[in-house]
């Protein structure tokens, strides 16, 4: 996002593989555009025109702190207070219903390709990825001794 360009599809695979595999990180990130990478990140798991009750959200977000984010000390509930704090989400004044925001799928701050990323998918193939590098590492450290 730099100079006030939207974030390129590419730079956020980059970020997001970064933050949540190679960042070292527990909990939420500081930066702001950290946080923005990890919450569009939960967005794109959710149905854009779903309305969701508040146990429907919570199931979802469990999935994502659970087998995409792997956050240690990050839980569904804060996650889900600042997907609403950031404008990612509306809640109902009563707290019973939640749905995306229109703005809320960072229309301004990301390009339109990154709607069409699979978090999941892209941590995974960069978790394999690893495990390759790994492996060949240690295949030629075998091989030089």
């Amino acid at each position: 996002m730099k100079n006030n360009e939207p974030m390129k599809a590419n730079e956020f695979k980059k970020r997001l593989v970064k933050l949540c595999l190679r960042s070292g990180l527990s909990d939420f990130p500081k930066a702001a555009i950290d946080q923005h990478v990890l919450l569009k990140s939960v967005m794109l798991t959710l149905e854009e025109t779903a309305v969701f009750t508040e146990k429907e959200i919570n199931v979802k977000l469990k999935h994502w702190v659970n087998h995409i984010g792997t956050f240690e000390l990050l839980d569904f509930v804060t996650l889900r207070r600042r997907l609403v704090d950031a404008g990612y989400m509306t809640r109902s004044s009563n707290g019973t219903a939640y749905q995306i925001a229109e703005s809320g799928m960072g229309v301004e701050g990301f390009e339109t390709a990154v709607n069409d990323l699979n978090p999941a998918q892209i941590l995974t193939e960069a978790r394999a990825d690893i495990e390759r590098r790994k492996q060949a590492y240690l295949a030629k450290q075998k091989q030089q001794s």
